[in-house]
């Protein structure tokens, strides 16, 4: 990690160096260490309060997936106040790349966020979260398919625990970076199961070409890749409250423009200050809380 005062301390010549012939590069996220540089240079300052009120309860367990043919841990953030056998609406949160079900842990404080939009007036509900591996929440060539995993095992497996998951009861969706993409990709692949979907710095890319560039494992192949492109995909969306929020420095930031024109005319797709890490998504937690909290009571 370069310092900040190294930066700065680089001189004129060095920072003209950057406007001229770097700003572009950086802010597509083609230049070599340019999330570094956005630290140093404090792009990525982003005040998020810590809760305010203690967690409730979260309960973990482990099942073995026949979707993705391995052992899938979970995690079941309650609410302050709530038991394990109360039967609540449930929010899936999906994790980004190399996450797992942690994704309910400290980084982004998810359970304390969720201890206070409840304490705030939302109806309670319960955030419930499984290892998705790094497949990017789709079927791949190799047998792993996160996505089904959670549509037709985890859900089944929270309502046997009697939460609101069964057929027929619709859930809300959250993720980040991959899982923001997932979030989507299930929402439209599932519309008549949710109510509202969440996407914080949805790893989302215009073409098959610029996603190899980036992450080589993401999709098998363009065909793969075109399947499930969220964008052409997104009329499924319709009718469904959608929110994306992104960094103006996150090096997604230039493709959300183009996500926004094939969303739904009312999605919320709202820029801040901020990165594509945790602190910005603890930044947005408690407006992403809140509006998914909201729609559980929006008649079906």
């Amino acid at each position: 990690m370069v310092s900040r005062r190294a930066v700065l301390g680089g001189g004129v010549a060095g920072l003209g160096l950057v406007a001229v012939s770097g700003v572009g590069l950086v802010g597509t996220g083609v230049l070599p260490g340019q999330h570094q540089l956005r630290r140093a240079l404090g792009a990525c300052d982003v005040y998020a309060p810590p809760p305010e009120a203690a967690a409730g309860p979260i309960v973990r367990g482990a099942f073995r997936s026949t979707h993705r043919r391995t052992t899938v841990n979970y995690r079941i953030a309650y609410p302050p106040g709530a038991r394990d056998t109360d039967s609540l609406p449930v929010c899936l949160v999906l994790h980004g790349f190399h996450g797992d079900a942690g994704v309910l842990g400290d980084g982004i404080a998810l359970p304390g966020y969720l201890a206070d939009v409840v304490a705030a007036g939302i109806p309670p509900f319960v955030l419930a979260a499984a290892d998705g591996g790094v497949g990017y929440w789709h079927p791949r060539a190799d047998g792993d398919d996160s996505l089904g995993m959670l549509n037709d095992e985890f859900l089944p497996l929270l309502a046997g625990r009697g939460l609101q998951a069964g057929a027929g009861q619709r859930i809300t969706v959250l993720g980040y970076s991959m899982g923001g993409y997932g979030a989507l990709l299930y929402s439209e692949t599932y519309p008549t199961r949710v109510a509202a979907c969440a996407a914080g710095s949805p790893a989302v890319w215009l073409s098959h070409d610029e996603a190899r560039r980036a992450s080589p494992t993401a999709f098998d192949s363009a065909a793969d890749w075109a399947r499930y492109d969220v964008r052409a995909r997104a009329s499924a969306l319709a009718g469904i409250p959608v929110r994306v929020d992104y960094g103006r420095d996150d090096p997604f930031a230039p493709n959300m423009p183009a996500l926004k024109r094939a969303l739904p005319v009312d999605a919320v797709v709202r820029e801040g200050d901020g990165c594509h890490d945790s602190t910005f998504w603890r930044s947005v937690a408690p407006e992403a809380l809140t509006f998914l909290g909201r729609a559980f009571a929006r008649p079906t």
